[in-house]
């Protein structure tokens, strides 16, 4: 019985083909929103726990914040910290600013960090070329640039090398290393791609405000990240006279975007979900279309014998097959949408497991639910009145 009314409600369906592309258009693109959109809430998820994972969930960033802007540490307390916080085993301070760098006649603007020896192995800076700065390097004139800032000062005759001479501000410093291309750290100031650092001397040199505001740490093993801002509160805070300290972890930034990442993964599947539902708006319309044109049809299968309730299964069969494509070609979309996402980002490809048979179960709900109306419409239909229209 099932069998033949399906096959009855898929030939109904085929005869009126054209019809039926356009309702199974609408339930195809509602269903393929939601689930390429899932997917990228995926990908964005994954991408921002891939690059917190290259930096590390160990790390700790360290801002003096005064009420006149940002405040200053002194180098001595910094320095002083893995000894005296037991939570943090690495810790190096530094300076942010920016200015113009000049290389054989091309002018650049870019940030400045005025940093120690230490800062490449606490923010794992890995080195392309050369090395980084030493304790030896403070007074000299010593420079290392990030792996951008390095391509854009490079010319076709005159590429940037170790031993090369630039310019800022009025000093001529030494390229002594170039820093491999690294991802964009969230917890950093500035792209580190794009910087060149110089020792904290040199900074005050050429830094318009110099300021020792910030430090990059690294906690002990499996410290606690509270502890380690409690300890690091009570070592820094009376050195640091009208400033306050601000003590932000990987792990509190982490949860911090995963929340964010999970509401924008709503939000995208909220919008998703519209479309899904005006796809099944359109369902709606074009069976009451159908039974508007059937009513000839109707009334003789109820004239012959036919129960209201054939009729009625006979429509939401027809509802059902429309929801069941819609929901296998939509699923095709989602996924090739993903694909296409994670080309155009740059990404790895990573699918939501519950995207698809969320979209899938969404689609048939929706194309069901607004299929049973015009079904119920069809069965009672009176077929007196249904064999008089034409």
């Amino acid at each position: 019985m099932i069998r033949q009314t399906l096959m009855e409600a898929a030939g109904n369906l085929l005869a009126a083909w054209q019809r039926s592309l356009l309702a199974l258009i609408g339930i195809v693109v509602g269903a393929g929103a939601v689930i390429a959109m899932l997917h990228a809430g995926t990908m964005a998820r994954q991408e921002t726990i891939r690059q917190f994972r290259q930096m590390g969930t160990d790390t700790l960033i360290l801002r003096a914040d005064s009420p006149q802007g940002l405040g200053n540490f002194r180098l001595g307390d910094i320095e002083s910290v893995p000894a005296m916080v037991p939570t943090v085993g690495e810790i190096a301070p530094f300076m942010i600013g920016g200015g113009p760098v000049t290389y054989e006649g091309q002018t650049r603007n870019a940030g400045f960090i005025g940093a120690t020896g230490s800062f490449a192995d606490v923010a794992r800076l890995p080195m392309a070329a050369g090395r980084f700065l030493s304790p030896h390097d403070r007074f000299e004139l010593h420079a290392v640039l990030g792996s951008d800032l390095a391509q854009q000062l490079s010319t076709p005759f005159s590429a940037i090398r170790v031993g090369s001479q630039i310019r800022v501000s009025r000093y001529i410093f030494t390229v002594i290393g170039v820093i491999e291309p690294v991802l964009m750290n969230p917890m950093l100031p500035m792209d580190v791609n794009g910087t060149l650092f110089i020792s904290l001397p040199n900074a005050r040199r050429v830094m318009a405000v110099p300021q020792l505001s910030m430090a990059v740490g690294r906690l002990r093993g499996e410290a606690d990240p509270e502890i380690a801002t409690q300890q690091l509160q009570q070592h820094l805070g009376p050195g640091l006279r009208d400033a306050t300290l601000n003590v932000l972890s990987a792990r509190q930034l982490i949860a911090g975007m995963n929340n964010q990442v999970r509401l924008v993964a709503l939000l995208l599947g909220a919008v998703g979900s519209i479309a899904l539902v005006l796809g099944g708006v359109g369902v709606m319309n074009i069976m009451l279309m159908s039974v508007t044109e059937r009513r000839r049809e109707i009334g003789i299968r109820l004239a012959i014998g036919a129960r209201r309730r054939d009729v009625r299964r006979l429509f939401l069969s027809e509802a059902l097959i429309l929801s069941v494509l819609g929901a296998a070609l939509g699923v095709a979309l989602g996924f090739a949408g993903g694909v296409g996402f994670a080309w155009m980002s740059g990404w790895p490809v990573h699918f939501s497991p519950m995207a698809a048979p969320l979209g899938a179960g969404v689609s048939l709900a929706v194309g069901v639910f607004f299929g049973f109306y015009p079904a119920v419409m069809a069965a009672r239909l009176d077929p007196i009145e249904a064999l008089r229209s034409e």
